[in-house]
């Protein structure tokens, strides 16, 4: 954000640089820069290391003016504590990585509807069109930024030692979904005839418990997949912090 009206080391700033800001008090900080408010004149950043100021203790998320600031030194992200030392954090959205995501979501609603309908009435269409729906399912719920939470890349050095693992994991849960789903489709015709009849949306209470069962077995997966990442990343960083 250069610009010859600023002082000289907001100039060396930008979203997601770390580093060492120094007040007019006297105190410094550690802090992640999130946007510079040119309306208001304001640097915005997550405090990682409160102020070692005796007149002020800075903490989370700050708005400061830009006189308040005498200088600013950039550090290695590697070097601060977890999650700043994050290899993905400060990653820039991709429009391959948009593009990558977009198509896994339509793939996953519009393609797995159509396998369903496609594959109903063959012999195995319905465990086929789910074992394909399903991941499509898990790697984009597994990889996606959730509210809350972290986005996990591909290409990242902490995730692409793990593939292995989460293809492993993935077939044992293939292998579980496709047991549960023929268990569940050879009982179907000893069931009362309630779980059958069908609603005003031409939907059946049996298909409903099929659809939880999935939607369970899913959910576990992914809760599964992104603490073994998430346990990958904190590895990682702090590997890189030794």
């Amino acid at each position: 954000m250069p610009n010859e009206d600023l002082p000289e080391w907001l100039n060396k700033t930008e979203a997601s640089l770390v580093g060492v800001f120094t007040a007019d008090d006297g105190g410094q900080f550690t802090a992640e820069i999130v946007e510079y408010d040119d309306e208001r004149n304001e640097i915005v950043v997550d405090v990682i290391n409160p102020s070692r100021s005796r007149e002020t203790s800075l903490q989370g998320r700050q708005s400061i003016p830009v006189d308040r600031i005498v200088s600013f030194d950039p550090e290695a992200r590697a070097a601060q504590p977890w999650p700043y030392s994050d290899p993905c954090r400060s990653t820039p959205l991709s429009l391959t990585r948009f593009g990558v995501m977009t198509t896994l979501f339509l793939c996953m609603t519009a393609g797995g509807f159509s396998l369903f309908l496609l594959w109903a009435d063959r012999p195995y269409g319905m465990q086929g069109a789910s074992a394909i729906t399903y991941s499509l399912f898990e790697v984009f719920l597994t990889f996606a930024a959730t509210r809350g939470g972290q986005r996990y890349l591909f290409t990242c050095p902490a995730v692409q030692p793990q593939i292995p693992r989460l293809i492993l994991r993935h077939l044992v849960f293939l292998l579980a979904l496709f047991i549960l789903q023929t268990a569940v489709f050879a009982v179907r015709p000893v069931l009362p005839e309630w779980w059958n009849e069908r609603d005003s949306k031409g939907g059946t209470p049996f298909q409903l418990a099929v659809l939880f069962l999935c939607i369970s077995l899913g959910y576990a997966q992914v809760f599964s997949s992104r603490s073994l990442l998430k346990r990958a990343h904190r590895e990682f960083s702090s590997e890189g912090s030794l």
